[in-house]
């Protein structure tokens, strides 16, 4: 983060642009497609406690080996 003295000439501070701009890839990246892995990732904890109310634990069975 910079703090400029003059506000009217940032190319004069480092080479800093005089109109910056947002890719557009980051705007993608940080707006919808932020949603859509938050949405994405509730509804995978929401199908696992669904799922977990449905069916229970998995419930393991000790079967005797018995020799011949």
């Amino acid at each position: 983060m910079y703090v400029l003295h003059d506000i009217t000439n940032p190319e004069l501070y480092g080479g800093l642009p005089a109109n910056p701009k947002i890719p557009l890839l980051v705007r993608i990246w940080k707006g919808p497609l932020k949603w859509l892995g938050n949405l994405a990732m509730a509804a995978g904890i929401v199908t696992a406690i669904a799922h977990f109310v449905r069916f229970g634990p998995k419930l393991v069975r000790e079967e005797k080996n018995e020799e011949k």
